[in-house]
């Protein structure tokens, strides 16, 4: 006759309900660019600092969250097109196409290739940033939420023209010259697809 063992009774039950949280706390989670982001590049002239924006992109990411808190993002990409970045003066965005060579290279491309969490909802996004026919690695700062089912992601980077093999632009017979540096930033909303539990 089998005596009945309590404990291991407990122990199988603890590790079957262990197994069972496990899936359903960390879910992998096919994500894509949901409305309108907010791309920006920043820079410096001789006569002001300028700005250009974006509102037209395209992504799919696949996202773990814990609960509601960003675990990890296994793999991203976005495209935006070239001449969907505006800075508000049509000469100025005929001068900076020309240096994106945009009417050959007519996508901006990011693909990840890893991320790390940091604390506080920060992170660090790595990954491949293509301009201007030009594939350069780059790393973003980020910070992460989630709100009604969406992860915010916002983030910046700091670039040269240089490093994509771009020559800053000049206007005025070359009197107006831009600073080689720039600034990246971002502001996305990512929805859910589909999900899957993740073994």
């Amino acid at each position: 006759m089998k005596i009945f063992n309590p404990i291991k009774l407990l122990s199988l039950f603890g590790l079957l309900l262990g197994l069972g949280l496990g899936n359903t706390l960390l879910a992998q989670d096919q994500y894509k660019l949901a409305g309108k982001p907010e791309l920006k590049v920043k820079g410096t002239s001789t006569i002001h600092d300028w700005e250009m924006t974006s509102a037209q992109a395209q992504g799919t990411a696949e996202m773990i969250l814990e609960g509601t808190t960003l675990k990890n993002v296994k793999s991203a990409s976005v495209t935006m097109k070239t001449q969907s970045i505006k800075s508000g003066t049509a000469k100025m965005d005929e001068i900076a196409y020309e240096s994106l060579k945009a009417s050959k290279h007519t996508d901006i491309v990011f693909t990840l290739t890893s991320f790390r969490t940091l604390d506080n909802n920060r992170a660090q996004a790595t990954g491949n940033l293509t301009i201007a026919g030009t594939t350069k690695p780059v790393t973003f700062n980020v910070e992460t939420s989630t709100k009604a089912g969406l992860v915010q992601l916002t983030g910046e980077a700091n670039i040269k023209f240089t490093d994509f093999n771009m020559k800053p632009p000049t206007a005025l017979l070359g009197t107006v010259k831009t600073g080689n540096e720039l600034k990246l930033s971002f502001k996305a909303n990512f929805q859910p697809v589909t999900s899957y539990s993740k073994n």
